[in-house]
């Protein structure tokens, strides 16, 4: 059953594919017969209602092709590439619905594409692609009564953009009675796709299990168990292999108000090599987050962690705080004013691991020039990265960095 409805979404879109390119034979008020403009969704509805007496929708699908420019996060500006050669990612996609919406099932390809490639022909022409530039994803989503479940499975090439050479699968499920919550899911991941001979394959084999407590007007409690297990495979000649098992228990409370939210979050980690020893390694973490609306123009949000790890052969012991904040501020739709910062270290007893890091980036958004068919924005951004490394000193790094964008957009 998990494989024929993935499948059942993939012979769906190639019927679309094949009644769009006939539909310019058939008569115009045929559905197929609509035209398939890129970056705009073409619907197309089988076995639907006609007259009064018509059975009930069997399914419904939805065909869509898109164009997408993924934002490429980096902490520092002078890394950012021109508009011209902004990487982009075609898409195409199927989406079904059965058994008046209680069952749907959903399919996409898509590949990337950078620089210079961005003038060469899209997907639906006959250029050339590589295939570690692809990603190919299914999934299904159902619900019968107060059970809620899902399958997925996704795999992308080492040239796609967003999560590359990585492939998972997962299957999950809900249950929810009044203001309990059940939750589980079990899935597996791995890298090296290509199953290339020069490096390892590391798999990981994941499983949790959470309950929920949402009563209203009081905290939020949850409690979690996770286990995960990683383990290397097509390992090269001289190649350390890897195999190790984590265990962990999480809990957390929130409070939720009109002006602000409140999550404290605490874990708890064993961690086991199984190749040296069994060696335990004992991982506490804490967090401590906020949202803050002081007004409906400004948004502040702080978040502190705290991570402890302590190696129970060498007895070496590593903590890792992290501390960040954010605030946007809108006055009006034609002024946006937002900045976050984050500092994060990590040093060890025996003092080995002595790492510091320092970035802040901030910027002004305001459409200086606004008509009934354009808007005219400029916005100014400036950064500043500092990395230390008190062990290798010859590892700092620290630069700051300014940007001018000038768009023109149409309504």
């Amino acid at each position: 059953m998990g494989r024929a409805l993935p499948a059942f979404s993939l012979f769906i879109l190639l019927l679309g594919l094949l009644t769009h390119s006939w539909g310019n034979t058939a008569d115009a008020q045929a559905p197929a017969s609509l035209p398939w403009a890129m970056g705009m969704p073409s619907e197309q509805q089988f076995f639907g209602t006609v007259g009064h007496h018509a059975p009930a929708e069997v399914f419904h699908t939805t065909f869509a092709s898109n164009v997408i420019f993924p934002s490429v996060s980096t902490a520092r500006l002078r890394d950012l590439a021109p508009d011209s050669e902004r990487p982009r990612i075609e898409q195409l996609s199927a989406t079904t619905t059965l058994f008046n919406g209680r069952v749907s099932t959903e399919a996409e390809v898509a590949r990337s594409q950078a620089g210079a490639v961005w003038f060469t022909p899209s997907m639906m022409g006959n250029a050339r692609t590589d295939a570690s530039a692809r990603m190919f994803r299914v999934g299904l989503t159902g619900s019968e009564g107060n059970l809620r479940y899902g399958l997925s499975f996704r795999h992308a090439g080492q040239g796609f953009l967003l999560t590359p050479d990585r492939a998972n699968r997962e299957m999950w499920g809900e249950w929810r009675t009044g203001w309990v919550t059940v939750r589980n899911s079990i899935g597996q991941t791995w890298n090296n796709v290509e199953a290339e001979s020069t490096r390892s394959r590391l798999e990981q084999t994941y499983g949790r299990v959470g309950v929920l407590l949402n009563r209203p007007s009081w905290p939020e409690l949850s409690v979690a168990y996770a286990r995960n297990s990683f383990n290397s495979v097509l390992d090269p000649i001289g190649v350390t292999p890897q195999r190790s098992s984590n265990h962990a228990i999480e809990g957390a409370i929130a409070f939720h108000r009109a002006s602000w939210d409140l999550r404290l979050a605490s874990s708890y980690t064993l961690a086991s090599d199984l190749l040296n020893g069994e060696a335990d390694g004992h991982i506490k973490a804490q967090t401590l987050s906020a949202v803050v609306r002081p007004t409906n123009q400004l948004v502040i949000t702080p978040v502190f962690t705290y991570r402890q790890e302590l190696r129970s052969r060498s007895g070496v012991r590593i903590e890792h705080p992290v501390a960040s904040l954010a605030m946007s501020y809108e006055q009006n739709p034609q002024l946006l004013f937002s900045t976050v910062g984050n500092y994060g270290s990590a040093r060890s007893s025996d003092g080995l691991i002595d790492n510091e890091s320092l970035w802040w980036k901030g910027m002004m958004d305001w459409a200086m020039f606004t008509s009934s068919e354009w808007i005219t924005r400029i916005a100014f951004e400036a950064g500043y990265n500092r990395s230390s490394n008190r062990a290798v000193r010859s590892n700092n790094t620290e630069d700051i960095s300014g940007l001018v964008r000038f768009r023109m957009v149409a309504r």
